[in-house]
């Protein structure tokens, strides 16, 4: 819907959207005015019920843009670089592949400074994730093991599961390397990740650098050549970057929560020790600042031209 309005207030006219799923559109759509389960009705959009792991029911060069979004728990490892294929077969050449995904393993953002050396694109870039309460992360970001308990064990029973069923569970470390396979279909491939915060970081709020461990004190491991510590700049969370936080942490909870079944299955836990954990970790995370330490979640974007 979104991205209807953005082409339409550009100029842009003749749009046309196709949507794809294994699943129909809802339970007792076909009972439905096909108009009103549209996601705009002045939208010209199409629904396709397909398997996306067959053979795409559509032309080749058939779209100038193809958008992908928080598919790898849906599709084994073994099926990405065919289904990548596919999609590149059915655009167009000079036409947009996009994909987003969010990492399901849980990292912690250590304290670190910014780049201050960045400039051009990747200083503004730097400068719009900062202005949300977000980091950008690049070769250089320290993240390392959550320190929250539950979100370790949480890590530990996804990895399992993940492992046993042969699903990507931190597909934002592998999408760029899936992509620079693609060179001889793909130019012009980029991408855009950041680490969201799940509440106020004790680091930002003190505003020291280096390694917070368990104990509460920070070892500062910043060390050049202007001096022996290297402090971050202390900072105030505004409304809004509050606000994307508390949405970050909601995603990661409601992960875990649908995730259930497999992941009480590896936990190895009955129905009533599951509903004992999960209301310890809901209250820790939710209620008691359990995620200070750094604990995020990892997005990232990555698109690529057809030649």
């Amino acid at each position: 819907m979104m991205c209807h309005r953005h082409f339409k207030s550009r100029g842009h006219t003749n749009l046309q959207f196709t949507g794809m799923d294994i699943a129909p559109l809802a339970p007792g759509s076909v009972n439905i005015p096909y108009d009103s389960i549209k996601p705009d009705r002045d939208m010209n959009w199409t629904f396709v019920q397909h398997d996306i792991r067959q053979p795409w029911p559509f032309p080749d060069n058939e779209f100038d843009l193809v958008f992908y979004k928080d598919m790898t728990l849906s599709i084994t490892m073994g099926d990405h670089a065919p289904l990548i294929d596919e999609m590149i077969r059915v655009l167009t050449p000079g036409g947009t592949l996009e994909i987003w995904e969010s990492d399901h393993i849980i990292r912690m953002l250590r304290p670190h400074v910014p780049n201050p050396t960045a400039s051009g694109t990747q200083a503004e870039q730097q400068e719009i994730a900062s202005s949300l309460g977000a980091y950008m992360i690049n070769l250089n970001t320290p993240l390392s093991a959550p320190l929250n308990p539950f979100l370790t064990e949480y890590n530990n029973w996804i990895n399992k599961a993940a492992g046993e069923r042969s699903l990507l569970v931190t597909p934002c470390t592998v999408v760029n390397h899936y992509l620079l396979q693609e060179t001889e279909a793909l130019k012009e491939i980029n991408s855009h990740r950041v680490a969201i915060p799940l509440s106020e970081v004790r680091w930002e709020r003190e505003g020291v650098g280096g390694v917070v461990t368990r104990d509460g004190k920070s070892y500062v491991e910043m060390k050049g050549d202007r001096g022996p510590h290297q402090k971050v700049e202390k900072k105030a969370l505004t409304a809004g970057q509050a606000a994307l936080r508390k949405m970050a942490l909601s995603i990661v909870v409601e992960e875990i929560q649908s995730l259930e079944p497999v992941l009480r299955e590896a936990s190895g836990k009955s129905q009533d020790e599951w509903d004992v954990w999960m209301g310890k970790m809901m209250n820790d995370l939710m209620s008691e600042g359990g995620t200070s330490w750094g604990e995020c979640l990892e997005v990232g974007a990555w698109w690529a031209t057809k030649r």
